[in-house]
């Protein structure tokens, strides 16, 4: 499986896991998300929705978000990989059409972990 739509989905999984819950909603939305995002639209769905299906299981099992960040950390260390993270991320924490404070967190929390100013997202 490719690392930077894994990544991707794990980024979106975790922060949309971040209210304790994934709605099918957001697994809509995630697929959406790649078909359209020129970062990632070159992948196809059946990847996309694979790499879903494995990011959001390591997150559900996990039942935090603490496993995908280090992993994100860890592979993404480019620019374009980090911006399309948070692209990822903020485009979640909207996805079951409430934005709520533990997505905010969540989307800082990457941005940390990336390096990045959280204030910037």
């Amino acid at each position: 499986m490719n690392p930077l739509l894994l990544n991707a989905a794990r980024a979106f999984a975790m922060v949309s896991f971040a209210d304790g819950r994934l709605s099918p909603k957001e697994a809509q939305r995630f697929s959406r998300l790649a078909e359209q995002d020129p970062a990632l639209n070159h992948f196809g769905h059946l990847q996309a929705s694979d790499a879903w299906a494995v990011a959001s299981n390591e997150v559900h099992e996990a039942q935090s978000f603490g496993g995908a960040l280090i992993r994100i950390r860890a592979e993404i260390t480019d620019d374009a990989g980090k911006t399309l993270m948070m692209r990822v991320a903020q485009a979640a924490a909207v996805a079951d059409g409430k934005l709520e404070a533990q997505e905010n967190k969540a989307v800082s929390s990457l941005a940390e972990a990336l390096g990045l100013d959280p204030e910037k997202f």
